[in-house]
């Protein structure tokens, strides 16, 4: 392989780990037993939390009311519901059916 297309390789795989590293990770929440585990999580600015349902008949959704936004449907067994967190801060969210039953959690956005 010739020197222009040694360095043509290069540049490509550096633009790939580039865009890799800016897509973020994905951290899990597990919806079981009227709970969120874990119930308070800490993040990068970037990354995307997946809530799933891991219960056996039980829906679930997440709502992060002080925000201002709305609940999102709801997600049976098997199901899950992601969002990704561009900005810093604190973002408390309940499940809107089960909040009187202490379902709540917190993403914290470093």
């Amino acid at each position: 392989m010739g020197k222009r297309m040694a360095g043509l390789c290069g540049a490509v795989i550096l633009a790939l780990w580039t865009v890799s590293a800016w897509a973020g990770e994905t951290h899990v929440v597990i919806t079981k037993d009227m709970r969120f585990d874990p119930e308070e999580i800490t993040i990068r600015a970037g990354d995307t939390v997946r809530w799933e349902n891991h219960e056996r008949r039980q829906f679930h959704n997440v709502w992060f009311r002080e925000a201002g936004e709305d609940p999102v449907p709801y997600f049976f067994p098997e199901e899950y519901y992601e969002k990704t967190f561009d900005e810093p801060g604190v973002y408390p969210y309940v499940c809107e059916p089960h909040e009187q039953r202490g379902m709540v959690g917190v993403i914290k956005v470093e």
